[in-house]
């Protein structure tokens, strides 16, 4: 999959799906024999230690959900099928995939598993409205940093507790009832539960999918980074450091290269060194701690030291000498407040090697996993497990004002073409017609004839524009209002506004149709 070349569909209630939902089946199979290779991540085969950690990731979904006091999907399967995003109020396109996860597992016979990334920072704490030529922009709580959602508390409850009252001002016109008022009322029961952002967005959430028919599995990626078959993953990442360093970079420039990209922070940074102290592709924070920090690791003779920044380093037993010694002293790390979670391409190289037996990703996922398939052929020695991107657009159902690009195009070819040929619109006395024909046909040998024909088509035209001023206003004029009519479609039918904006009715219909078969 080249993932670099996708592409947001732009057409309303357009679906992309690359490869076609239709092919998954044949994707398990693939997958699925790619699983029985011959990789070991110490002692423990590829094949044992993903039945340990499928096992774990269902365990604690289910501690999940039960302690979130929702009820547990009935669902048996073979095999985990995977999506995941933050927990934001993110766009249809993006919720889409939840309800296709749903849908494929049943059809599949398989158990769909969301990951809620909440090692992610909240980056906005704003909804976004069209308010003619501009976005209104409405705060649920104020902006605190970057915080990881794990960490991330609302910080004013009457800000957050009134956010539909200070939208309907601002949607009353519109011909349809946006679900925020009713979706808002299933945030704020939360808040009796969590004081944490994220948690009650996406509990909010899970009620309405439950509402619709589409009820699978979820589980915060931190509580996965919490179980001893993550330590295990991390545990042997790390006991090849050195060499996944260099791999991980040269990956990422030769990326960068295939894509002529020069940022050096794009796709992702680079992975840092400071003497025999090599970057990690995890982060690392304290519990309650408001900012996340990057890991650095160092391997000894006898230990594999961990520290953030400049802090005192902590040392773990050494990983090829003792890897349960290792993984155990890597869990104790938790217990003593200390939080060690992946990255962006961690998160997916842990999701498909050890979870899934594929994912789903959105669009940008699926960029970023064209460098995480290096990433696995090249560490571990075996082909990267196939995985799907799913995206959609649904605009909202606001009515839209008749200009075009196209249209835009044309009035203002028009209006210039009047401006410099207005014989070739207007009537003009036929005399200055053929006078402009002779002046263009007369052959021009020396610089000084072309200047003089010049001059005397410039007059010419001159004399004929005359004519041609009020229908010149009147484009300028019909100009303008399209090209403020453009801009207010622009605004109008951006496919990234929050699902909580849209009608109840037609969201639902939409996002439930993704999989029909499976209903």
């Amino acid at each position: 999959m080249t993932g670099h070349r996708l592409r947001a569909p732009r057409e309303n209630h357009a679906i992309l799906a690359e490869p076609p939902l239709a092919d998954v089946g044949t994707i398990l199979a693939e997958n699925r024999r790619l699983f029985q290779q011959q990789l070991q991540f110490f002692d423990v085969s590829w094949a044992d230690l993903r039945q340990q950690a499928r096992a774990s990731a269902l365990t604690a979904a289910r501690n999940y959900l039960c302690a979130a006091g929702e009820p547990l999907p009935d669902i048996k399967g073979q095999g985990l099928l995977l999506a995941g995003h933050q927990p934001e109020l993110f766009h249809p396109g993006v919720w889409i995939k939840n309800f296709a996860l749903v849908g494929l597992a049943r059809k599949h016979n398989a158990i769909p598993l969301n990951l809620v990334v909440d090692s992610d920072t909240a980056k906005s704490t704003q909804l976004h409205l069209p308010a003619g030529d501009h976005q209104e922009r409405v705060p649920f709580d104020h902006m605190q940093g970057e915080v990881p959602f794990e960490e991330r508390r609302v910080l004013d409850e009457q800000l957050f507790a009134t956010l539909p009252e200070r939208v309907e001002p601002l949607t009353k016109s519109w011909p349809f009832t946006p679900m925020l008022r009713d979706f808002w009322q299933d945030v704020k029961r939360q808040a009796q539960r969590t004081p944490l952002l994220g948690e009650r967005l996406v509990a909010a959430r899970r009620a309405w999918e439950r509402r619709w028919g589409c009820h699978g599995f979820e589980v915060p990626l931190s509580e996965l980074c919490r179980t001893e078959p993550f330590a295990w993953f991390a545990c042997h990442l790390l006991s090849q450091l050195p060499r996944f360093h260099t791999i991980y970079n040269d990956a990422v420039h030769s990326f960068r290269r295939a894509h002529d990209i020069r940022s050096t922070s794009h796709p992702v940074p680079d992975l840092a060194r400071d003497g025999d102290w090599f970057e990690t592709p995890f982060w690392i924070w304290g519990t309650g701690q408001a900012r996340r920090h990057r890991l650095f690791a160092r391997l000894t003779d006898r230990s594999l030291d961990l520290r953030s920044g400049n802090d005192v380093a902590m040392s773990l037993a050494h990983p090829h000498a003792d890897p349960e010694h290792t993984t155990a002293d890597w869990l104790s790390l938790e217990r003593q407040g200390i939080k060690i979670r992946t990255r962006a391409l961690t998160t997916t190289i842990l999701a498909r090697m050890l979870l899934g037996d594929t994912f789903l990703h959105g669009i940008g996922g699926g960029k970023y996993d064209e460098l995480t398939d290096v990433l696995i052929q090249r560490f571990y020695g075996v082909w990267p497990p196939r995985y799907l991107v799913l995206s959609a657009t649904l605009l909202l159902p606001l009515p839209a004002f008749p200009a075009t690009l196209d249209g835009v195009r044309r009035l203002a070819w028009e209006r210039r073409d009047l401006w410099w040929n207005p014989d070739r619109h207007l009537p003009v006395d036929e005399a200055s017609t053929l006078r402009k024909r002779e002046w263009i046909e007369r052959p021009c040998a020396t610089p000084t004839e072309r200047r003089t024909r010049f001059l005397q088509l410039r007059e010419i035209t001159a004399q004929m524009r005359s004519l041609a001023q009020e229908p010149y206003e009147l484009l300028g004029r019909s100009l303008t209002e399209a090209r403020q009519e453009l801009s207010e479609n622009q605004i109008l039918q951006r496919r990234d506004y929050a699902f909580c904006l849209y009608p109840e009715a037609e969201l639902r219909e939409f996002l439930s149709g993704i999989v029909p078969e499976a209903r």
